[in-house]
């Protein structure tokens, strides 16, 4: 193999990356993937969703850019990659769970402050999209929860040719964090029946779903 080729596949394994192995109980769910579609959630948790090298090298982008500003504002106080877990009560009657566990990591934190920032990046948009105020709103709820305390929270995207910026509205927190219980509700319930229909197909051979980690391929939110 040529020099070349042995970069050229050294970079690209660093934009690959490797695969997770970790096994994540199934009622389980992902903030920002609940924010972003139900569907596509469903999906990933099913282990369906298949991400292309073009979209592996957007997420890439993304994540050396997050990790670059963090480390350029560490000394104004902020915390990076804060996770968060809420669980809610909900009845798997298949699977045998009785909550809904969700999980977020926010991109900034700032105690003193009370403030949590989300930041999201692109080439093409400088627009700041529903989904990811719904992603920040939901974690500001899980913050609140947490900690007794409200939190600022403010979006901020690095676009196609401009940076901006977007306050959650407190007042907007409970619409929001209402949309995600609603599509978590949903996903849990079509994942439970998803479950006891393949445990069904699989009866004659006498294999199971795997039990309480079936399928989900990453914790990352």
């Amino acid at each position: 193999m040529e020099r070349r080729d042995q970069i050229e596949a050294l970079f690209k394994g660093l934009v690959e990356g490797k695969p997770y192995t970790k096994k994540i109980p199934l009622n389980r769910l992902s903030i920002s993937g609940l924010s972003f579609s139900a569907d596509q959630e469903i999906k990933r948790k099913l282990g369906e969703k298949e991400d292309t090298l073009k979209d592996k090298l957007n997420m890439f982008r993304g994540t050396a850019l997050h990790a670059h500003i963090q480390n350029l504002v560490k000394d104004q106080g902020y915390r990076a990659e804060y996770r968060l877990y809420h669980s809610i009560p909900h009845t798997w009657h298949y699977m045998g769970f009785d909550t809904i566990d969700f999980v977020g990591v926010i991109d900034l934190l700032h105690d003193e402050r009370n403030e949590a920032i989300e930041l999201k990046s692109s080439m093409n948009s400088d627009k700041i999209e529903e989904y990811h105020k719904t992603q920040l709103a939901s974690y500001l709820k899980m913050l609140q929860e947490k900690t007794g305390r409200e939190y600022t929270g403010l979006v901020v995207k690095f676009g196609g040719s401009d940076v901006v910026a977007e306050e959650i509205q407190r007042d907007d927190v409970p619409k929001y964090w209402d949309t995600i219980v609603r599509r978590a509700i949903m996903v849990a319930d079509k994942l439970d029946e998803e479950m006891e229909r393949r445990d069904i197909l699989a009866s004659t051979s006498n294999s199971k779903s795997g039990g309480l980690y079936k399928f989900d391929d990453s914790e990352q939110d």
